[in-house]
């Protein structure tokens, strides 16, 4: 039998790592589509096999990440 919860809850930590870790930096098009806005978060995945250039990307770790993604680019 199969633990629904527990699947559920590894799916969630999964999709956090996922999404949870960059943030867009520049607007992003892949294939020449529109692919991530400015603050969008970015899947890590795409980062990690270059669908996504790293400097198109920042950290959520990170000030600037943070800022991005609540949509706080002010600079002063």
């Amino acid at each position: 039998m199969v633990d629904t919860a527990a699947t559920v809850a590894e799916l969630k930590e999964a999709l956090g790592v996922e999404y949870g870790t960059y943030v867009a930096a520049v607007s992003i098009d892949i294939n020449g589509a529109r692919a991530f806005n400015v603050g969008d978060p970015v899947p890590a995945s795409h980062v990690d096999r270059g669908v996504v250039e790293a400097d198109q990307v920042k950290k959520l770790t990170t000030k600037a990440g943070q800022a991005l993604a609540s949509g706080n680019t002010e600079k002063g």
